[in-house]
């Protein structure tokens, strides 16, 4: 899993108008997983994501990486056809235009 570099400063709006999501990246140590922390851009609140091969730990909720796809791909906007992810561009959600492959 590769996450774009950031610049991670705060209350950043230069890229989409809202204060971007700080992300920070940490390896794992011996028997602790490793894990993304997301902070928001213009406050505290933090959310931790750990991951492993066989799942996902995002806030404190475990579960199956098939179980986290199947609720936040269509959430994302991004469907998926025989293992195979579609997805449509945010300005294109309002106008209704058709699936674009990802």
């Amino acid at each position: 899993m590769k996450i774009s570099e950031r610049s991670n400063h705060f209350y950043d709006t230069s890229r989409f108008g809202h204060p971007q999501i700080r992300v920070y990246h940490r390896k794992g140590k011996g028997k602790k997983c490793p894990r993304y922390l997301l902070k928001c851009g213009c406050c505290d609140q933090k959310l931790e994501i750990y991951y492993a091969e066989d799942g996902l730990e995002i806030g404190g909720v475990n579960g199956a990486i098939e179980d986290w796809q199947e609720i936040l791909l269509p959430i994302l906007g991004i469907e998926r056809k025989r293992e195979k992810l579609f997805g449509r561009k945010a300005s294109r959600l309002a106008k209704g235009a058709p699936d674009q492959r990802i």
